[in-house]
Parts: structure tokens; C-alpha cells; sequence
């Protein structure tokens, strides 16, 4: 909707001092060649009409003569009068613009801050003042190029703003000063040339390790984050580079997997002292057990190696894989038996082992081994009596969650377990409840025990 401006016929009282000199100057001028034209009309009327009685009267004509004169003495010099005003008054509104121009100048470049001196006699104070309104609402809404530029600067990462062919446009101070150039010479310049790889190689936005490669200094690794341009006047294909330094996060982490590298050797080697001090200690039980001349008591000697040779065989998986948090349980299970079996010598006695890949950690390999143990041994002992033949199944399955082992024989029945206060069974539920498991018995075709536990027990 258009407004309507409403001019009040009673102006005159706000008319400023030039504006008022330039009316009465136009009056005065007006009046004097007006009436000056009029007076020297009239006076050259007369002389010509009266001209033959004028040769009479040369004394009148010299009169006349000279009042023509007069006139156009007195209407030219007010006319230049007239003419010099208005000059000075063309002079003062020139100076006055020149002002408005010199403040729409500083706002040009910049300063948005720019301000006007109002004069209150001055026919430009209102647009001065509305100059002086502007200027204020866009230094208080408006971020200025200089302040803008120095936030840029007191930036610590590297900014660059690429265009689409891979030009340096701008680069702040922290920029320059990693690359040992002023900013105006990196201006121009290749993104790709101050990197050992082209930050720009790959496609698409997001963030790109490489090394920052200066003229002159040492070369530093940095991570590049790119991103475009949103703007209305920004070019297609303007990019924002910001290189971050991550010297000291690398040297943080070439610290941490040192420190893990050795903890990992000193890890390994504790394993590998637990089972040499395992087998040393297997190796004064057998030494025991020569001097016994009891075979019960022997038996005994022989259970309790088998025990530590078990648990010794964990700490040797372990001093030999790459995790030393888990066990291959699969592996383990494959190896504890043909220990078993070979010490047990049984060849009439078959087995067979059915094992999921899943790993366990050392706290849990462990009791499950030792279950292992003791019901596998068990089997060989008391399943299979006067050379019968047979086999013992071990399986090992793993889903969702919960792990079940069973160990099963087609021997002689329930006999082979054992009373519940024998050693081995009381090992068995003891583990099991270490375990966080259950425990439980199949004797309808064969004999069947079944141990579940969760793999995660944390959770």
C-alpha cells in the first residue's frame, strides 16, 4: 500500500538559513530586474519619443542618458548579486553531500559504525539523520567484514576457503603462519600443494587425515573437515577447509599403544611364568607320586595333575594368541582332551567333540576347562571298567547369550559319577556356581551332564 505524504502549507517557520537567504536573494534579485526593466523601458520611451526636443535640450538628453545608465548599472549588479548567492548557496549543498558521501563510503568498506554530524540548520539533516539510523541498526545486526576477518584470525585452526577449481580464495592467520606465507600470497595457490595429499581428492564433505607440508618447518599431521558454501553470492563449488593440528593427540596415541604394547609383552610373559610354574609344580606331583606305593593315592596324584595341566594349558593359549582377554574355547576343548586321553591310556575308548567358535573370557575358560576335566576324567575312569569300549561326546554350543557344555558317555551308567560327596562332583558344582550357571544330569540312555552359563555374565 502506497503512503500519502501530507506537505503543510505552514512549512515556512522550519526553513533553515541557506533556504531562507536564497528566497529573499530570488526576491530581491526578481524585484530589482524587474523593476530596473521597467524604469529603463520607460526612461528609453521617453527618449526616443521626445528625441526633437531633445536636440533642443541636450542638457534633458544627457540626463536621460545617463539615468539609462543608472538602471542597468543598479539591475546588473544585483543580477550578479543574485548569481554569486546562488553559487555559494550550489557550494554549501555540495559540501553537505560530500559528507553523506564520504559516511555511505565508510559503510561501503566496512564501517558500519560510520556516523554524521547533524546540523540543525542544514536542509540534508534528515537524511543525515536517517544516514546516522541506518548506520546504527546494521552495526548492531550486522557483523562487519574487519570484525568478521578478525574472529577468522584468532582462530588456532587453519581455515581455507577453496573454490571449485581447488583455489585458495581466502586463508586466515593461523594458515599463514603454518605455512610460512602472508595470506595474500597463498592466495591463488593449490589446496593440494600445501599437503602431501590433496584434501580435496576424495568425494564429498566430511574429514580427511593428512600432513600439512610447509615451505619452511617441520610437516605436521592434520585433520581436514571440509564442508560447502551456503550463501546466496558464494560461488558453486566453494568449499570451507578447516585443517586442525593433532601433533599432540598423536603423539597421545603412539604414547597409549606403546604403553599397551608393553603391557601386553609383561602380560604374556606372567602367562607364560604361570604355566612353567604349573608344569614345575605337575612335574614335583609326579615325582611324589612314584614314592607312593598306594594306587588309590597315586590316582590322586595323577587327578590333581590333570587339574593343573588343564589350567596350565589356558595360560599357554593365552601366551600364544593375539587377545589375551579371551579364550578359543573350540581350540582349547581340542587340545585338553588329547591330553586326557593320552594320559589316561585309552585306546579302546573312543571321543568325539562337537564345539561352537565362541572365544570366553580367562575367567570363565578356566572353570569350564577344570568341568572338562573332571568329567571327562571321570568317564575314562569309572565309565569304561575291565577294557570295555565306549565313547565320551563333549559338546559345546553358544547362542543368545548362554553357553552349554555337556559331557556325555554310553559307559555303565550312573555309577560312573560317583557319590555326590566325591571330590570331583563337589569341583564340578563348585565351578558351576562360579560360573553363574546350572547343573544337570541325563541318565535314561546314557549318562549325560550339562552345564549352562551365560557368556556375559556382566550384562
Amino acid at each position: 500500500m502506497n503512503r500519502i505524504v501530507v506537505i503543510q502549507p505552514n512549512s515556512f517557520p522550519d526553513m533553515s538559513l541557506r533556504r531562507k537567504i536564497l528566497l529573499v536573494v530570488l526576491g530581491l534579485a526578481l524585484g530589482a530586474v524587474v523593476t530596473g526593466g521597467v524604469a529603463g523601458l520607460t526612461l528609453w520611451y521617453v527618449r526616443v519619443g521626445a528625441a526633437p526636443f531633445l536636440a533642443e535640450a541636450p542638457q534633458l538628453d544627457a540626463l536621460l542618458y545617463r539615468g539609462l545608465w543608472l538602471v542597468g548599472a543598479v539591475t546588473g549588479a544585483l543580477a550578479l548579486g543574485a548569481t554569486l548567492a546562488g553559487r555559494w548557496l550550489l557550494v554549501s549543498f555540495r559540501q553537505s553531500l560530500q559528507v553523506l558521501q564520504d559516511a555511505v563510503k565508510q559503510v561501503r568498506t566496512g564501517r558500519l559504525d560510520a556516523q554524521v554530524s547533524v546540523n540543525p540548520d542544514d536542509e540534508l539533516r534528515r537524511l543525515a539523520q536517517a544516514l546516522n539510523r541506518m548506520t546504527t541498526t546494521l552495526s548492531q545486526q550486522t557483523v562487519s567484514r574487519s570484525y568478521l576477518q578478525a574472529v577468522l584470525d584468532s582462530m588456532a585452526e587453519l581455515l581455507f576457503v577453496v573454490d571449485a577449481d581447488g583455489r585458495v580464495r581466502r586463508a586466515n592467520a593461523a594458515a599463514a603462519q603454518a605455512l610460512g606465507r602472508s595470506a595474500s600470497a597463498l592466495r591463488g595457490t593449490a589446496l593440494g600443494d600445501h599437503f602431501d595429499a590433496d584434501p580435496l581428492a576424495s568425494s564429498g564433505e566430511g574429514t580427511v587425515e593428512c600432513t600439512l607440508t610447509p615451505t619452511d618447518g617441520p610437516e605436521r599431521p592434520v585433520l581436514v573437515s571440509r564442508s560447502a558454501l551456503e550463501r546466496a553470492d558464494a560461488t558453486q563449488g566453494t568449499l570451507v577447509c578447516v585443517a586442525q593440528d593433532i601433533s599432540e593427540r598423536k603423539a597421545a596415541e603412539e604414547k597409549l599403544r606403546r604403553s599397551l604394547e608393553e603391557k601386553e609383552v609383561l602380560l604374556r610373559e606372567i602367562h607364560h611364568r604361570v604355566k612353567n610354574n604349573l608344569q614345575v609344580i605337575s612335574s614335583l606331583l609326579n615325582a611324589q607320586a612314584r614314592d607312593v606305593e598306594s594306587p588309590t593315592v597315586e590316582d590322586r596324584f595323577t587327578e590333581t595333575q590333570d587339574r593343573i595341566r588343564s589350567m596350565a594349558s589356558i595360560h599357554e593359549q593365552l601366551y600364544q594368541t593375539d587377545d589375551l582377554s579371551r579364550i578359543e574355547f573350540d581350540a582349547y576343548l581340542e587340545g585338553l582332551l588329547d591330553d586326557l586321553f593320552r594320559s589316561h591310556r585309552t585306546a579302546h575308548i573312543g571321543r568325539t567333540l562337537e564345539a561352537d567358535a565362541q572365544p570366553l573370557s580367562v575367567d570363565q575358560a578356566i572353570p569350564a576347562g577344570l568341568i572338562v576335566n573332571e568329567l571327562v576324567t571321570n568317564a575314562l575312569e569309572h565309565a569304561f571298567p575291565e577294557g570295555r569300549s565306549g565313547t565320551v561326546a563333549v559338546t559345546f554350543h553358544a547362542d543368545e547369550g548362554t553357553a552349554r557344555l555337556t559331557v556325555a558317555d554310553d559307559g555303565r551308567g550312573a555309577d560312573g559319577l560317583g557319590g555326590n560327596g566325591s571330590l570331583g562332583l563337589r569341583l564340578v558344582r563348585g565351578l558351576t556356581r562360579q560360573l553363574r550357571g546350572t547343573f544337570s544330569t541325563d541318565l535314561d540312555d546314557r549318562v549325560a551332564v550339562t552345564i549352562a552359563f551365560p557368556t556375559n555374565p556382566s550384562s
